[in-house]
């Protein structure tokens, strides 16, 4: 019967998997002039290789019993191949079968059993001859397992981990692997079988590496998201600090603005609260126009007063005392001190004290209220 599309996926499939074995074995052999050590290589790939293929037709041999429908009756994995009580169903089931698609089902499932039950034998076959291997078990390594078998053949430590130097070895290995040693003359070689594992060799190998591969791109991807964020913090850290700086210079202009305004306040309080006067000679004055004195009546602001003469001041809140000296205007002494305007009246607003030399001369306020934020022009007579 010519062989179904799926048989020959499969096929091709195992085929593939046979050949990468192969290549995982060529590259542990260690090719050693010994012929002992490379016959017993070479048959522990051939059995590996055979293996492999029973393994794989008893796979697909599964999957043909549940395309039939007859998964309950499929052969158990210690033996693989059927018992005669099962072969004698699936060739009555044949005969009776009327549907044509599960018939040739049951047809190919005898005869990949006849192929199975070849695999086996060839794979005992190759098995025969070659020495006991160690069944890998949890954490065990490659390197560990064939340093204890050199032990074991006598060699120290130095010379067994300077044979392994030059020996292919593992880096990883499953529970259930096979591990091959052969040792002769000085030599030594070594050879991973799948055994009971549900991966090969260089199956979980090639998981290994694309596990590693896996990590190194999410570790790279880790370190470009990082690198996105520190990114994005320096330019919050930026942002904030510019608005911290800019609340700094705003913060600043009012620190300088409430100062002004404080200073200025301060001015005006001054000034609202001061007596501003101007001291000068009475015939100086009277020619200047700044203050008029009647023949009769008080003394009266002239025509030329005007505020910018006021330069001086007396602060009523915390001084009410004016001293005035000769000597600041020529003179030797006081005769006469005019306070202009002549409203205010001496003895009720304001008293004059000289000192017996008459240098010097002391208008006292009585009445500041009347006194702040007021001009007035003190004349001096010699």
């Amino acid at each position: 019967m010519p062989p179904s599309a799926d048989a020959a996926s499969e096929r091709t499939r195992r085929t593939r998997r046979v050949l990468g074995a192969a290549l995982l074995v060529a590259t542990l052999a260690c090719r050693r002039e010994d012929p002992r050590i490379r016959d017993l290589t070479r048959q522990a790939e051939q059995a590996e290789t055979a293996a492999q293929a029973l393994r794989q037709a008893w796979a697909d041999q599964q999957r043909r019993f549940f395309r039939a429908g007859l998964g309950t009756r499929a052969p158990d994995a210690a033996t693989l191949v059927l018992t005669s009580e099962q072969k004698r169903f699936l060739e009555n089931l044949v005969n009776r079968e009327r549907d044509l698609s599960r018939r040739g089902l049951v047809r190919e499932i005898l005869a990949q059993d006849a192929r199975i039950a070849t695999l086996q034998s060839e794979a005992n076959r190759l098995r025969e001859g070659l020495p006991a291997p160690d069944l890998v078990g949890v954490h065990e390594s490659h390197y560990g397992l064939a340093l204890r078998f050199l032990r074991g053949r006598g060699l120290d430590d130095a010379d067994a981990r300077r044979l392994l130097a030059r020996t292919p070895l593992l880096d990883k290995l499953a529970p259930g692997f096979e591990v091959f040693h052969f040792y002769s003359e000085g030599a030594y070689s070594t050879w991973v079988g799948q055994g009971t594992a549900a991966l090969s060799p260089r199956e979980l190998n090639g998981v290994e590496r694309e596990q590693l591969r896996e990590a190194r791109a999410e570790a790279q991807d880790q370190t470009r998201r990082a690198h996105t964020e520190l990114a994005e913090l320096a330019r919050q850290k930026r942002a904030v600090e510019a608005e911290i700086e800019a609340v700094r210079s705003e913060y600043g202009q009012l620190l300088a603005g409430h100062a002004a305004l404080g200073a200025e306040t301060g001015t005006q309080a001054i000034r609202l609260n001061a007596l501003h006067y101007h001291v000068g000679l009475r015939a100086d004055l009277e020619a200047a126009g700044i203050i008029e004195v009647p023949l009769f009546g008080p003394p009266l602001a002239g025509r030329s007063w005007r505020d910018d003469i006021f330069r001086n001041h007396l602060d009523l809140r915390t001084d009410r005392r004016l001293v005035l000296q000769a000597s600041h205007h020529g003179l030797e002494r006081l005769g006469r001190v005019l306070v202009v305007p002549g409203s205010l009246i001496e003895g009720e607003h304001y008293h004059l004290f000289f000192p017996p030399d008459r240098r010097t001369a002391t208008l006292e306020v009585l009445t500041p209220e009347r006194f702040r934020n007021a001009k007035v022009v003190l004349a001096l007579s010699p």
